[in-house]
């Protein structure tokens, strides 16, 4: 059985290649594989060295990336580096050391450097080229690669960041490009008299060679399926990978060919595992009587008894996925969606599992929520093309109610009481939802709220006589705080339509009747009238119901979840926040930060439910909420707020409402998962991908092409790879896939101090060359040793760590690795490294954003200086809350100087570069004159003269848009690098089964100038301006002296001309 081969290094006729997160070794003589090391976590870009006695390569064994040596025969693996940062591939050896490249001291983490470590350890040392993926030595001259990824992730890429070489004919020459071909190049290796390089500029990625003069491109390899991955060199010989096969090219003989290996393993990774069904919850429902729940969990359906009994699961056991199963009503069977088929279909399953009860061949597309008729067999299902569609479950039949113009209906819609009617929210336009019933007797839709901007979650009471929604409708500005603005952080509030005309409203009562506390019995004979009620039919009169519709008495607020109970009206409130340093955008676990109110109608009066909750469902039914939290599901009755005692409680019964879901654990089959997260991956594509002939592409055949390999992977990382390359095919932007299931690495991380230090051998310690200052002030956000009545300065000394005596063999960090926001002692020495003394302080567990302030405030500082205070400057670091927080940040500073640098290098894209492009084409018309309080402009924060802006090769996504934007409005000039070019945005919201996101590029950008040629392409700027590895050695920033040259020739081309505000008017004629 042949493995999944990636990786390879060669050296005579030894290859090590990664397989299984592990290394592995053969002969090519004899190429049977021998497995080199049993790693806890993944191991990437193993290198061996020139003498053959040693591998490099990446660990992940204690949580960072690092730099780790081995034995090339076997043996204990010994770290180098801690660093603490991000290594991203081992790229050569000189001599005793080890070229890699690596995020370290970067204020941007997309961005790497080279670096060096011996081979028996010690500091890390930069090396000054700047920026570069990667290198090749030819004795005294060298082949940078920079931005030189692989390929095969993004095919056919012709963006800003595709792979670029650059060579020096020795070590003292200036850098130029090696050679310009319309592609993506890879891997540089510098072998006798030429360069060796991967390039897809054909198509697909092959290998090809020139001479150092750029001239006589040859192509040496002819793939046509798979692009040829990751190449390395011994001098003789490259081997790469190309699917899931190892080739070598052997350069004298200008031949390739696949290395047959015997790979013998005992695949451990795909033997079959268990999971607990709590950490894979993707939804649950309660049966009509409240015995029971459904759940799924990691594609698995499961019905149990909900606080005892036996777990029945539904369905095939491995290799199908099941989503949404919901109770029929005769509380024997469910109804389900499976993708056995290889299609979303729907499934009606028998509780207890032993078979299969029907299936239905009906295009339901991909569902969002399903919802079964509390009378009949029919279901409601709201699916990816924004369709509400009835489903009869007897009768094998599908109708469709409507289709959303501009978005998905989601769980927006319920049924009445009686089963005849189905209330749903849809948008009428781009900005406008409102509510339309629909009547299933009459087959006619009804318009019943005309919305004002979105009314959103209608749900008919049990009674049927009144309808609740969540309405956005109240526009009631608040004034930003740190600036001249309005906004509507609110504006929400739940509102009941009277559905009767006869009905008067549920909030006035023409008597007031003494609430008496209830006997059981009285409860008991008042539920059964609820249920005669529920009975009855509703009644609908439809003319004039829009202006039947009443504000619950609440205030205004972010509604999230609505629902009746025990004659209660239940809404869910969050508070509005800050999103500058919210989770990521791809983090999809749940926040406790809702709390559920209650509108009592028998009391006319609105109290508190419960806190600390991310959702709820209320089951009118059983007079009940199924309340989800970050402490579990609980079933809570209505009737009352659960009492503290209860809420606090961790049993697992029907006092606390606590359900068990771990009562059970899920079996899983590596394998069969893998096969159907894929071929899900492959699907979400196909149905979101923003045009529906997947531009050109052949994309069943893609599905084929990849779908083989799966059978050769043995870990999740194998997995992940796999789907890479497979959406890599589409050549678009923004096809992303991270997450999942991996194997548990050991989170030893190091902690940071937030320095820069270099041994002295005189002195023996480690000296301060830099203090990483950051924002002091932010009590976080900077480095520890800032902390007052410390007074450390640079050019002191640190002589040892928690007692441990450092030296020139041995990084300081070593004595950090497992101390991330630890307390810690330093013995330090003033700078001629005499008076010691021994400080406390407490570690940090990262410097990037400490380093991303101290280089922002350098440029600012440089061009305030350089400019003699005549021009400002702003850096957006991507557009993000993150960014539009940075951008104000400086913009409101910056504006009284007469002209502005915009910097969006590096911009790591987001969405709110419209609301930035605003404010920067504010033109300044007048000013606003006061006796004791100055001068102010009008429109306010406005810039009086010229703005400029810098952009490169790392602006991307809205990035590249704010660049072309800023371009096309004719703001100023646009200096730096063509962009990025990704500009096909996404909507992450579609998990696979073990929490993997995918993402599907489904919004794309046209301009009115270039139309859809942004992407994979990027945006030109009017001024070109590179920084090459001699600047970067030199510390000159030649773009951002540009971007100051150009501002100052605006500004004196232009001058701003400050008015005198004389002949001020005289009112006393």
């Amino acid at each position: 059985m042949s493995g999944y081969y990636r990786f390879p290094t060669i050296n005579k006729s030894k290859v090590v290649f990664v397989a299984e997160d592990d290394l592995w070794s053969i002969n090519i003589d004899n190429p049977k594989a021998y497995r080199l090391t049993t790693n806890i976590s993944e191991v990437s870009s193993p290198l061996i060295s020139p003498d053959g006695k040693l591998i490099a390569f990446i660990g992940t064994e204690d949580g960072n990336n690092e730099v780790y040596v081995m034995p090339s025969n076997g043996g204990a693996a010994t770290r180098l580096t801690y660093d603490g940062a991000f290594v991203k591939g081992i790229c050569a050896w000189e001599n005793n050391d080890i070229i890699f490249s690596t995020d370290l001291q970067q204020p941007f983490g997309r961005v790497s450097g080279l670096a060096k470590i011996n081979k028996k350890g010690g500091q890390t040392e930069l090396l000054n080229y700047g920026i570069a993926s990667n290198i090749a030595l030819g004795g005294s001259a060298v082949v940078l690669g920079r931005n030189t990824a692989d390929p095969a992730r993004w095919k056919r890429y012709k963006g800003g960041t595709a792979g670029e070489l650059w060579i020096s004919k020795d070590k003292k020459s200036k850098f130029k490009k090696l050679i310009s071909l319309d592609g993506n190049m890879a891997c540089p290796m510098w072998i006798n008299n030429r360069i060796y390089f991967i390039s897809d500029h054909d198509g697909i990625s092959n290998i090809y060679s020139c001479l150092a003069t750029g001239r006589s491109l040859k192509q040496h390899t002819d793939h046509r399926e798979y692009y040829a991955r990751n190449a390395t060199t011994d001098g003789h010989k490259i081997v790469y990978h190309s699917g899931a096969d190892i080739y070598t090219l052997d350069v004298k003989n200008d031949t390739y060919e696949k290395i047959e290996i015997e790979y013998n393993s005992s695949f451990v990774n795909r033997n079959r595992k268990f999971v607990s069904p709590s950490n894979y919850l993707e939804d649950i429902s309660v049966n009509k009587d409240g015995s029971m729940v459904s759940y799924v969990c990691r594609g698995k359906s499961l019905c149990m008894g909900t606080w005892n009994g036996p777990i029945y699961q539904q369905g095939k056991k491995d290799g199908v996925r099941y989503q949404k199963t919901r109770f029929l009503n005769d509380n024997k069977k469910v109804v389900l969606v499976s993708d056995e088929t290889g299609e979303e279909k729907l499934e009606i399953q028998f509780i207890k599992g032993n078979k299969k009860a029907k299936s239905f061949d009906l295009n339901i597309g991909r569902p969002y929520d399903m919802k079964v008729s509390p009378k009949s067999d029919k279901l409601v299902v709201s699916n990816h093309r924004n369709e509400l569609l009835l489903i009869d479950l007897k009768k094998s039949s599908l109708y469709k109610i409507d289709k959303s113009s501009n978005q998905n209906i989601g769980s927006n819609f319920n049924w009445s009481p009686c089963g005849n009617f189905i209330a749903y929210s849809c948008s009428f336009n781009s900005k406008l939802y409102g509510i339309k019933i629909f009547d299933l007797k009459n087959k006619v839709k009804h318009k019943i709220s005309n919305p004002i901007l979105s009314d959103l979650k209608p749900v008919f009471d049990p009674s049927g006589n009144y309808l609740a929604f969540i309405s956005a409708r109240i526009f009631n500005p608040v004034y930003d705080n740190m600036h001249f603005d309005l906004g509507f952080p609110r504006g929400e509030k739940p509102y009941i339509v009277c559905l009767n005309k006869d009905l008067d409203s549920p909030f006035y009562k023409s008597e007031q009747t003494a609430i008496k506390e209830q006997k059981d019995d009285k409860k008991k004979e008042g539920k059964k009238k609820d249920d005669k009620k529920e009975d009855q039919e509703t009644k609908i009169d439809f003319d004039g119901i829009e202006d039947r519709i009443l504000a619950v008495p609440t205030s205004e607020g972010l509604f999230s979840d609505i629902g009746f109970a025990n004659n209660k009206l239940f809404y869910s409130i969050h508070e509005d926040e800050g999103t500058y340093g919210d989770i990521p955008w791809y983090n999809f676990s749940s926040s406790d930060k809702s709390s559920i109110f209650y509108y009592d109608f028998d009391l006319n009066k609105e109290k508190v439910f419960m806190s600390n909750i991310s959702r709820f469902e209320t089951y009118p039914h059983i007079d009940s909420l199924l309340v989800e939290s970050n402490n579990g599901i609980k079933i809570i009755n209505a009737s009352s707020p659960p009492s503290k005692d209860s809420l606090s409680e961790n049993e697992f019964n029907q006092n606390t409402g606590k359900i068990n879901l771990n009562r059970t654990s899920i079996s899983i089959n590596p394998i069969h998962e893998w096969k159907q997260m894929y071929s899900e991956a492959w699907r979400l594509q196909r149905d979101f991908f923003w045009v529906k002939n997947m531009s050109g592409i052949n994309w069943k055949k893609i599905h084929d092409r990849y779908y083989k390999l799966i059978d050769r992977i043995s870990s999740r990382s194998e997995f992940s790879d796999l789907v890479w390359e497979m959406q890599g095919e589409l050549g678009t932007s923004h096809c992303y896939e991270f997450g999942g299931d991996y194997k548990p690495r050991r989170n030893y991380n190091v902690g940071l101090l937030g320095v820069d230090l270099q041994y002295e051998d005189g002195k023996k310690a480690y000296k301060i060359k830099h203090l990483v200052k950051g924002d002091v002030w932010s009590g976080h956000m900077t480095s520890p040793l800032y902390r007052p009545g410390l007074n450390i300065k640079e050019g002191m000394y640190i002589k040892s760590i928690d007692g441990n005596k450092l030296n020139k063999s041995t990084s300081p960090n070593l004595h950090l690795v497992n101390k991330v926001n630890k307390d810690i002692e330093l013995t330090i020495a003033d700078k001629d490294c005499k008076n010691s003394r021994d400080i406390t302080i407490r570690t940090i567990p990262s410097e990037s954003d400490l380093r991303y302030r101290d280089w922002v405030e350098k440029n600012r500082n440089y061009v305030h200086r350089k400019t003699k205070n005549k021009t400002g400057y702003v850096h957006i670091p991507d557009m993000s809350p993150w960014g539009y927080s940075e951008f104000h940040r400086y913009w409101l500073s910056e504006l009284h100087y007469d002209s502005l640098v915009v910097d969006v290098r590096f911009n790591g894209g987001g969405h709110v570069s419209q609301l930035i492009l605003e404010k920067l084409a504010r033109k300044r018309l007048g000013y606003d004159i006061t006796r004791w309080m100055g001068i102010d402009s009008y429109p306010g924060d406005s810039i009086a003269g010229p703005i400029v802006a810098i952009t490169n090769e790392y602006a991307g996504s809205d990035g590249d848009i704010f660049s072309h934007s800023f371009k096309l409005m004719k703001l100023g000039k646009l200096i730096g690098k063509r962009t990025w070019g990704g500009v096909i945005g996404i909507w992450p919201r579609n998990l696979l089964v073990d929490g993997t996101v995918t993402t599907q590029p489904e919004f794309s950008f046209w301009f009115k100038d270039v139309g859809w040629d942004v992407e994979n392409y990027g945006t030109e700027v009017n001024i070109e301006v590179d920084i090459t590895p001699e600047d970067y050695s030199k510390g000159v920033d030649t773009q951002l002296d540009r971007a100051i040259s150009e501002v100052l020739k605006d500004l004196k081309k232009n001058p701003v001309k400050k008015p005198k505000f004389d002949n001020k008017p005289n009112l006393s004629n």
